[in-house]
Parts: C-alpha cells; structure tokens; sequence
C-alpha cells in the first residue's frame, strides 16, 4: 500500500485537480485521508480499484484485481 500525492493521482488517472475535487464532492472518487497536518494524500489501492470500476463500465468487462 502507498500513499499517492494530488500530482500523482493526476498522472496516474489523467485528470486535473478540479475534475477530482469535484468527483469526490459528488461521491464519485476516493477520498483522501489526512497524513500530516494540512496534508492528504489518496490510497493508490483506491484510485486503483475507481480506475478498474470505471473500465469495467465502459467496457463491460471484469478486470481481475491486481495485488501489490
């Protein structure tokens, strides 16, 4: 497990910050956790399985879990 920076989760998913803000207002992204002080950070095992959700939608298809 590993904590994923803003800009991280960015690359990894292709989105800007405010397409994600807004995602996880609505429901629609993982929420980050608090680290230290001020700062949060997301779970790249979550941000892992929203992408594997979102594939599966579009595409209809399972994708298997990947372990790390």
């Amino acid at each position: 497990m590993r904590f994923l920076r803003l800009s991280e989760v960015q690359e990894r998913v292709g989105l800007g910050r405010t397409s994600i803000y807004k995602m996880m207002r609505e429901g629609n992204f993982p929420k980050p956790v608090n680290t230290l002080g001020r700062n949060v950070a997301w779970l790249d095992s979550e941000v892992d399985e929203w992408m594997m959700d979102r594939i599966d939608e579009k595409r209809g298809l399972s994708v298997p879990n990947i372990k790390y």
